[in-house]
């Protein structure tokens, strides 16, 4: 029997079969050649005839023989074949930023009482004596759906930034740097914003906490109804408008969940934004961002959870000494947002840091 040898020949890396499956190949053309034999010797009697007449099958019987041979050849073709295996699924950045706005914009918007948010300043400097640090602060805002705010932030700490300003700062006699715990035991906490207008989510244009949960989820409408509210005199072309809202909207203002995969959406169909996916957050983590057109040499970026669409952090990148090309200088990191029953409760002493809107 040759069909395997046929294999070798014409498909040389199809690896060689096992003994047992040319002994199963041979076995069954035998079985195939065996019926057909008993089919050729049994006697066919004819119409009107009183003698039986054996059948001719000549040629034919090859012919059979031939093509059951290749059927089994074909089928064992079939079982030594590897399995294929599929080709990579190519996927874009803004494919994985869509993915992960799809899951965002899933998530449900609890009812509770208040929108809290808290989140770590981290401010690259130039401090008193000359050298570049590093300043650390914890900031908390948050709305009553009864109509109350809260904000105040606190300093945590301020270390030299980097190797050069280290060794500095210990020639000088490794002083305590401040703003940070314990510089002003007059002042621990303080509001580092304005809340003439809490909800201001544009110039002229002020809006109730109902209204901004009210925002569409889908971003041709949230685009929509937000350029609704620009005007001709406003000193930034209706793009550049556009992404100041929308990354007010994502930052500052407690939006559902489905806004919030809609602004997205929105700032990265803007002229010069930008996704990347091989990037990691401000805590090392595996991380999309999301940078909006830039203005002169400033860069924003917003730093999202490729997982669950929640936001991690917002930054600024912009040309200064001391930090390498592509660090940050400003940071705010999310700490925790959500919706909760429990009323906040500003620092001791803390003024001006609650109030109505």
């Amino acid at each position: 029997m040759r069909e395997f040898e046929f294999i070798d020949r014409v498909m040389p890396d199809v690896p060689p079969p096992a003994p047992e499956q040319v002994a199963a190949v041979r076995d069954r053309l035998a079985r195939r050649a065996g019926s057909a034999s008993l089919r050729r010797d049994r006697p066919v009697r004819r119409a009107g005839s009183a003698s039986p007449r054996r059948p001719r099958l000549g040629g034919w019987k090859g012919v059979a023989l031939a093509a059951a041979a290749v059927i089994l050849v074909i089928g064992a073709v079939a079982v030594l074949l590897p399995a294929s295996t599929p080709a990579p699924v190519v996927t874009t950045p803004r494919q994985v930023l869509d993915a992960a706005a799809d899951r965002l914009a899933r998530q449900p918007l609890p009812v509770r009482r208040y929108w809290r948010q808290e989140t770590e300043r981290i401010m690259r400097t130039e401090g008193a004596d000359g050298y570049r640090v590093e300043e650390r602060g914890r900031d908390v805002l948050a709305f009553g759906r009864d109509g109350d705010w809260y904000t105040w932030y606190e300093s945590v700490s301020t270390e030299p930034y980097g190797a050069e300003a280290t060794e500095q700062w210990r020639r000088s006699g490794s002083p305590k740097l401040c703003p940070g715990r314990g510089c002003d035991p007059h002042l621990p906490a303080y509001p580092a914003r304005s809340m003439d207008r809490p909800l201001a989510v544009a110039p002229g244009w002020t809006a109730t906490l109902a209204e901004v949960l009210a925002l569409p989820g889908e971003a041709a409408a949230l685009r929509a109804e937000l350029l609704e509210h620009y005007t001709d005199n406003s000193e930034a072309s209706p793009d550049q408008w556009l992404g100041e809202v929308a990354r007010r909207l994502v930052v500052e203002l407690p939006i559902s969940p489905g806004t919030q995969a809609a602004a997205y959406r929105v700032l990265a169909g803007l002229p010069g934004a930008s996704v990347r996916d091989d990037v990691h957050d401000p805590g090392g983590r595996p991380a999309v961002t999301l940078e909006l057109p830039p203005r002169g040499a400033v860069r924003v970026q917003l730093v999202i959870d490729p997982g669950s669409g929640a936001l991690r952090a917002a930054q600024q990148v912009a040309p200064m000494p001391g930090l390498d090309p592509g660090v940050p200088s400003v940071i705010t990191v999310i700490v925790a947002r959500s919706w909760t029953d429990t009323r906040p409760v500003p620092p001791s002493g803390c003024r001006n840091c609650s109030g109505r809107y």
